[in-house]
């Protein structure tokens, strides 16, 4: 009989498998996790007796019956939130990780600040509480570090301590938003890629090694010119974010710190009108797209050649696109030497911010209600 410790090692082992993998046969695992028929009996009938699993048996027609092996769905449930400019959005899932309900506050102006931010998470989360929460997952904009909200320039935010704010919560996971989806494109892709998040902002992401690291690249100093509303000069969100390309569009400069304080009130119009045509005739608006992405071009061709990565993903809020994907592609590689970028694809990523968040909180704390 195994240890205590590394039996509770093998039943996480295998419940995450099923979890990641949805339905499973014990044969499935034993060839996955290289565990002996006897280990994995008495891990299943361990899993069974706390009502991690669902299990299904199946007429085979050669041969005897065999069993599917599915979470319980209703085992625990976790939440996860995307804290951003605009609002904050909640998620409830059940133990399979299907939505079960969500709750969205709208963030205008007056509210973008800790205490507005606060009350709009714990709205938020006492909305979507469950009687058998595992714990909560906060994704958020801007620099993310030790549980806190370090600054949010677009939310206005600074040293926000989420943990502290949910004090009521033991399990709470906080993290960057574009990790966020960067874990979420994890679950699909075995390989190391590049995630992008663009949008009113640029966010990114690394998948290496198995393993998450962030990427503050939106305030990448880019250029001499160029005051973004962080304080920095030549920022590359001011150079290639939406702003970028809706100055471009609309023939005019606006002031950056303006259109941030002031986006969904004087600009957003504009903003939707561009992610519109980008929608439904790309061709029609191309032009400010590449104008803008000169600079972006050259932050991710760094990227790609210094960490080696076969694959870029562009995901967020703005209007993301296969055109525009390919677009940046193509500025990449015209940019950058063949023999450092040559091989590299770039893809719209389908990806949730919320799920993600919520994996996260599986991952962190799975193993605190395991016996």
């Amino acid at each position: 009989m195994p240890s205590p410790l590394l039996r509770k090692e093998n039943k996480l082992k295998v419940l995450k498998h099923i979890l990641e993998n949805g339905k499973v046969t014990r044969g499935d695992l034993s060839n996955e996790l290289e565990l002996a028929q006897s280990t994995l009996s008495y891990i299943i009938d361990e899993l069974n007796e706390e009502n991690f699993l669902l299990i299904e048996e199946v007429k085979s027609k050669k041969g005897r019956p065999y069993q599917v092996l599915s979470v319980n769905p209703e085992r625990f449930s976790v939440i996860g939130v995307k804290v951003g400019r605009e609002e904050v959005h909640g998620v409830l899932f059940n133990a399979s990780l299907n939505p079960i309900r969500e709750h969205r506050v709208s963030i205008l102006a007056p509210m973008r600040s800790n205490e507005g931010y606060t009350r709009a998470l714990r709205e938020t989360v006492e909305n979507l509480f469950s009687e058998n929460l595992l714990g909560i997952g906060i994704c958020s904009s801007g620099l993310v570090r030790d549980h806190q909200v370090v600054v949010s320039h677009v939310m206005n935010v600074r040293n926000w301590n989420l943990r502290d704010v949910l004090g009521d919560f033991e399990r709470v996971v906080v993290m960057n938003d574009a990790d966020a989806l960067c874990r979420e494109v994890s679950q699909r892709i075995g390989s190391d890629f590049l995630l992008i998040s663009y949008g009113i902002g640029i966010g990114a992401s690394l998948f290496r090694n198995g393993r998450i690291e962030h990427l503050e690249m939106g305030h990448m100093i880019v250029s001499s010119e160029g005051k973004c509303y962080c304080g920095q000069t030549g920022c590359l969100e001011y150079h290639s974010s939406e702003y970028a390309v809706l100055k471009s569009y609309l023939g005019s400069e606006i002031d950056f710190e303006d259109f941030i304080s002031n986006e969904e009130e004087k600009y957003r119009p504009f903003i939707e009108e561009l992610r519109k045509k980008v929608r439904e005739n790309f061709e029609a608006v191309r032009k400010h797209y590449e104008k803008a992405f000169r600079n972006l071009s050259v932050a991710v061709g760094d990227v790609v050649m210094s960490t080696g990565v076969s694959r870029v993903f562009l995901a967020g809020e703005g209007a993301v696109s296969e055109d525009i994907a390919k677009l940046l592609e193509k500025m990449v590689k015209e940019r950058f030497n063949k023999e450092f970028v040559d091989d590299v694809e770039f893809h719209l990523a389908s990806a949730n911010w919320m799920l993600g968040a919520a994996r996260a909180v599986v991952e962190e704390y799975l193993s605190d209600i395991l016996k």
